[in-house]
């Protein structure tokens, strides 16, 4: 579905797997699940939304050439990688792994209780095989109708990645507006984590996406109940 100025992405039509402790969303092609038209986004290689059941997760597997960005929505995530590192990621933290030229880790869900609900973003860096790096960092959430930076390579602020990109979260109450202006030279991915939001008469769910390709015109995100975007500020070449 496309306007003048944008197109809007289902969730309907996101790729999923599931098994008996994984329940996994796709938005660009992933896996075993593979979509043509949504190969990746400019560096933009991975959107997953991920609920891990009590005590499962992802052993050790190796990683090389990404910018990784986690993002707890609920419960917690542990990771552990050989070069010793242990970190327990919980909501209102961001984790920030550098692949570089190569690391392995394991990403388990420590509770015996609670799903781990988060997003896992993957960017393509613009240099290959530098060092690996991990790190965790403390988030203060935005307020109603503001952006946080999360990380960027641009000198925007939040983590610093290697990569031609600004990657941001959004926050508003219902009723709020979140704004965004005109990018030049940029193109933009938003990904509504939950809520609801109204974008020039297009009404937006949980899951959705709104796509601008080939130029970031400013935009008016109206709330219609409390809504969480990601925001890709991403360049228009590949």
């Amino acid at each position: 579905m496309s306007t003048a100025s944008f197109e809007v992405r289902r969730d309907a039509d996101r790729g999923r797997f599931t098994n008996d402790w994984l329940d996994a969303r796709f938005s660009f092609s992933f896996g075993a699940w593979h979509d043509p038209a949504w190969q990746r986004f400019g560096p933009l290689l991975a959107i997953n939304e991920d609920r891990v059941q009590p005590a499962r997760g992802f052993p050790m597997h190796p990683h090389a050439d990404l910018e990784i960005l986690m993002l707890p929505r609920s419960g917690r995530i542990e990771h552990r990688d050989d070069f010793g590192g242990h970190a327990v990621i919980a909501p209102g933290e961001l984790h920030v792994m550098r692949a570089g030229w190569g690391i392995r880790h394991s990403q388990m869900n420590p509770s015996s209780l609670e799903v781990d609900h988060h997003f896992q973003i993957w960017l393509a860096p613009r240099t290959s095989q530098l060092t690996p790096h991990v790190q965790t960092l403390r988030l203060t959430p935005p307020g109603r109708g503001a952006w946080i930076v999360l990380a960027s390579g641009l000198g925007a602020g939040g983590a610093a990645i290697d990569v031609d990109a600004t990657v941001a979260w959004g926050s508003a109450g219902a009723g709020d507006a979140l704004r965004l202006p005109a990018r030049a030279g940029a193109r933009r991915y938003l990904h509504l984590m939950s809520g609801s939001l109204a974008v020039q008469g297009h009404r937006l769910q949980a899951g959705d996406a709104l796509v601008q390709r080939d130029a970031a015109g400013p935009l008016t995100l109206e709330a219609v109940t409390a809504a969480d975007v990601l925001c890709f500020d991403l360049p228009v070449t590949p």
